[in-house]
């Protein structure tokens, strides 16, 4: 895995829409060339990159990207720059502690450059650097589809909730003697029998509102079953559903946010990346913990379902010994549940590293 030395060029990379914007450094953060470039003039920035020096010493820095840098770093991968991808949280940590709380887009590459060259370790290698074509197909697909079955998720949510208030206001609650389970298939299969011949704006709100739930709840199913197969073509996500509270949909969001293992020093690493380390606050004779916030949110959120389901009920014998251990150690559910997790994220980490 590529090093900073004294003979390193770090390039950091502001990237938009309809342009993007590049400033190129050594290794004491003395500018070297700015260039300004599009996703139609990509081999200019390539050219230019050349000019700095030879490959193995340039270093491109870039935020964490969705869509709009995707065909830089297809390039850039296809050309075998190192790649390191730079939290935003960085990025505005530097412009907040500057002297200078300017904003331009050459200043903002200069900054994202100044992040790999102070914070090197805070960063990650790019999955396009270092993963393999197998991989990324995979991660790319689970990426795509996970972000759009949480849409409709958060659009399922949004939709139960009105329609909680709208029920309510027609029926009062009488309506749970009929339907206990408010919005199971046949409890939609009754308000919408019970409220066909009704003609009122309140009655055919409902009705709309029930139709819009039932394509939603298909659409979340159908992209279930597309992530589950994809899955099971991963044997990374598949020896992650070994772990007690983690099925495939949970084990294909922590594979579209880690791609691959390989990206993180040890399993401390990881941990700290997902926002689940605890990280030392002490001053003086105070010694404090807390959280990391600004963590990934998505892998997170996956280990705290796992964590959640070794919990439950019917979870893990083991997760939930460990839960009640931290409990009778006088910490709060939420502490306790934040140990859990951090033992998860290590056990995640070790799966992932010998699943190859």
């Amino acid at each position: 895995m590529q090093t900073l030395n004294q003979n390193s060029i770090v390039v950091g990379v502001d990237v938009h829409k309809y342009s993007h914007t590049a400033v190129a450094m050594n290794a004491w953060g003395e500018e070297r060339g700015t260039l300004n470039f599009t996703n139609n003039t990509l081999e200019t920035y390539t050219d230019w990159l050349e000019q700095m020096g030879i490959k193995e010493n340039i270093i491109v820095g870039l935020e964490d990207v969705n869509s709009y840098g995707i065909h830089l770093v297809e390039d850039l991968r296809s050309k075998n720059y190192h790649i390191r991808y730079v939290p935003a949280i960085l990025t505005e940590r530097e412009r907040n502690k500057s002297t200078k709380h300017d904003k331009s887009d050459s200043v903002d590459a200069k900054r994202v450059g100044k992040v790999i060259l102070t914070k090197y370790e805070d960063t990650l290698p790019a999955k396009e650097s270092i993963a393999n074509t197998k991989e990324l197909e995979i991660a790319r697909s689970l990426d795509l589809l996970l972000m759009e079955r949480r849409d409709l998720t958060k659009q399922k949510t949004i939709t139960k909730n009105q329609l909680h208030c709208l029920i309510h206001q027609h029926y009062t609650e009488s309506y749970r003697l009929h339907c206990p389970r408010s919005f199971s298939k046949k409890a939609i299969k009754w308000f919408l029998d019970d409220l066909k011949e009704n003609k009122t704006i309140l009655a055919t709100s409902i009705i709309r509102r029930l139709s819009r739930l039932l394509f939603v709840e298909n659409q979340i199913y159908t992209i279930s079953k597309e992530v589950s197969v994809i899955g099971e073509t991963s044997k990374e996500a598949e020896a992650l559903t070994a772990i007690h509270g983690c099925g495939m949909i949970t084990a294909c969001s922590i594979m579209a946010e880690v791609i691959t293992v390989k990206r993180f020093k040890n399993k401390h690493h990881f941990s700290m990346y997902a926002g689940i380390a605890p990280t030392p606050h002490s001053s003086g004779r105070k010694h404090k913990m807390h959280t990391n916030p600004f963590g990934n949110r998505q892998l997170n959120r996956a280990i705290h379902t796992i964590a959640l389901g070794q919990i439950a009920i019917k979870g893990d014998p083991t997760g939930k010994e460990y839960y009640q251990r931290k409990l009778s150690e006088g910490k709060t559910k939420l502490w306790a549940l934040r140990c859990l997790k951090h033992q998860l994220a290590k056990r995640v980490f070790q799966t992932l590293k010998y699943a190859r």
